[in-house]
């Protein structure tokens, strides 16, 4: 139910997107990839005995997205995040001792689905400052279910960068996000509008 929730919130906001944009005759759709660095830190050790764990590690995230500038100040963005396997840990004995991966089971892969709205000022000729703010649905993959009482999830993803606008639709970003899943990434990828 929620993927379908969330299949039509994408469509409604496309289509809230294209209506606004529909009057230009310039291609405004461009595509992106990114690589870059990212810090998972989802639940904590307990001191006591108990049946809990969580995700706390780096790692290399890739990033693949597409978007729609609706104006030049404004663009509507879908992403794929893969945040990797970053290091994880169960406590599922009575004595409070944490069994970690990769040493005790396999880590789980980490990635997530955004949409996004990006705000963009000309700071100079050819460099924007952009402001990113959107929805991120985020899953924790296999082994996460033993330790982890939520492996999907909504959360709320921020962040800021900056754009240098190069000849032949050609862009080089440099991105900071975090979320409220407790996602930290840094990247530098490139764009190309079509």
């Amino acid at each position: 139910m929620k993927r379908l929730a969330m299949g039509f919130g994408i469509l409604l906001f496309w289509s809230v997107v294209m209506a606004a944009r529909a009057d230009d005759d310039l291609s405004p759709f461009y595509v992106a990839a990114g690589i870059g660095h990212v810090s998972v830190d989802r639940g904590s050790p307990s001191p006591v005995a108990s049946s809990v764990g969580g995700i706390s590690g780096t790692g290399t995230a890739l990033t693949l997205s597409g978007g729609y500038e609706i104006n030049d100040y404004l663009s509507a963005e879908l992403g794929y995040h893969d945040y990797g396997r970053p290091a994880a840990f169960g406590q599922t004995d009575i004595s409070g001792h944490a069994q970690v991966c990769p040493q005790n089971f396999s880590c789980p892969h980490v990635n997530g689905f955004s949409a996004e709205l990006l705000g963009r000022y000309e700071l100079v000729p050819n460099l924007d400052g952009e402001l990113r703010a959107g929805v991120l649905d985020w899953h924790v993959g296999s082994p996460g279910s033993a330790f982890l009482q939520n492996t999907s999830g909504a959360a709320f993803i921020y962040g800021l960068g900056v754009r240098r606008r190069f000849d032949y639709g050609l862009s080089l970003l440099i991105t900071y996000e975090r979320s409220t899943l407790t996602t930290e990434e840094t990247r530098i990828g490139i764009s190309y509008s079509f």
